[in-house]
């Protein structure tokens, strides 16, 4: 079955589309010199969208079901570098964060961005659980200490224990180590293939870097993930699709507090050759 149409009335048999695909299907001594995808490679096609997206003319159309980003200002080719970079070194991770909750909407536009986050042969694996109800934040934080409780009980080693009991501690003092009082949660789950790792710690490194944007601010869950692959009550409650796993976690919400300079960084470790 097709997965691509070529229109010969817009085609200028430019050839790019034929450099661009990154399986080489697509070649050029179709009819009348038009470019052409032999139907026994039709299967192939990871529709990625490459042809379509570097063609000049708007001449290749997808033959599948397919959710086009709906764009109303001009497609940006050049962004400022200065200005790139600022905003890109301003990203920090939000340990403090208000009270208000970030609308569905916004979060939806934002995570309508984030699809578009690359993935290993345009699998697409990300699925998302969003933790709106900061109750239910709450109640998950809990049973991260109750992990940890376990855990700071038990005989395993883990270099990460005398920190475990500094924060059941915080806990029952009644901070939130875990969550940091942020009212929401956006979890990246896939199956446990050994393959949709990466692709989630992309999207959420997506999800992070596009929430300052929308006046939001994030921070990685690291004690929920390794909680959630071992913590059966938790793993309960988060109720993920059969044969799914938590990949990774971030918390997130408006900031109570502005960012107003960058901290320094080492100098990037570069080897030429």
């Amino acid at each position: 079955m097709a997965t691509i149409s070529f229109n010969p009335l817009l085609c200028t048999r430019c050839g790019i589309c034929t450099k661009v695909c990154p399986v080489g299907l697509i070649l050029p001594e179709g009819e009348d010199g038009m470019p052409f995808m032999p139907d026994a490679m039709d299967g192939s096609c990871v529709k990625c969208g490459a042809c379509e997206s570097f063609c000049p003319t708007g001449a290749i159309s997808p033959i599948f079901s397919t959710t086009h980003s709906l764009v109303s200002a001009p497609i940006i080719q050049d962004i400022d570098p200065g200005k790139l970079g600022s905003y890109m070194r301003m990203r920090r991770s939000i340990r403090n964060y208000k009270d208000e909750l970030v609308d569905k909407k916004i979060i939806e536009n934002i995570l309508g961005i984030v699809r578009y986050a690359p993935s290993g042969i345009n699998k697409q694996p990300v699925h998302w659980l969003v933790i709106h109800d900061p109750a239910e934040v709450r109640k998950i934080a809990s049973l991260v200490i109750d992990w940890m409780r376990e855990f700071s009980e038990s005989e395993q080693e883990h270099p990460m224990k005398p920190v475990m009991l500094s924060m059941i501690s915080a806990y029952e003092m009644g901070a939130d180590p875990i969550c940091r009082g942020a009212p929401h949660l956006a979890i990246a789950h896939a199956p446990d293939d050994g393959m949709s790792y990466t692709d989630c710690i992309i999207a959420l490194s997506w999800f992070e870097l596009a929430v300052p944007a929308f006046g939001i601010g994030a921070c990685w869950g690291g004690f929920l993930k390794v909680a959630a692959t071992s913590y059966q009550p938790l793993v309960d409650e988060l109720g993920l699709p059969e044969g799914h796993i938590m990949q990774h976690a971030m918390m997130f919400g408006y900031p109570e507090h502005k960012v107003h300079n960058i901290p320094g960084r080492e100098p990037a470790r570069i080897t030429w050759k």
